[in-house]
């Protein structure tokens, strides 16, 4: 299964926003509000049950459209594009669709009496 890491899916947020241009690499500023933002998305994706990242080295090469249009539309007002429930309402469906009834191979707590 093709894998992506985490800065390239910061890399890919950010050229869909339009902060990264062809040939171009993040300035450092921007390269550390977008991936606080990242954060903050898989927090976000983790507490609504849609799915969990749990190493961000080796993310399903197929979520990263999706996660990725997720994250530019997090940092869209940083650079001048309005957030928009539709994008968000959109993208976590196709994520909710290609997660279900897989099993996430995470470790379970044990929950004793």
């Amino acid at each position: 299964m093709a894998t992506i890491t985490r800065r390239e899916l910061v890399d890919q947020a950010a050229t869909k926003a339009g902060a990264l241009g062809a040939g171009q690499t993040l300035a450092a500023e921007d390269l550390d509000v977008i991936d606080r933002m990242a954060s903050a998305l898989f927090d976000q994706l983790a507490e609504d049950e849609i799915l969990s990242v749990s190493d961000e080295e080796e993310i399903p090469a197929s979520w990263s459209p999706y996660m990725a249009s997720l994250l530019a539309n997090l940092i869209g007002p940083d650079y001048g594009i309005a957030f928009t429930q539709e994008v968000k309402a959109v993208n976590e469906a196709i994520l909710r669709k290609l997660v279900r009834a897989k099993g996430t191979f995470e470790p379970l707590a044990v929950d004793y009496f």
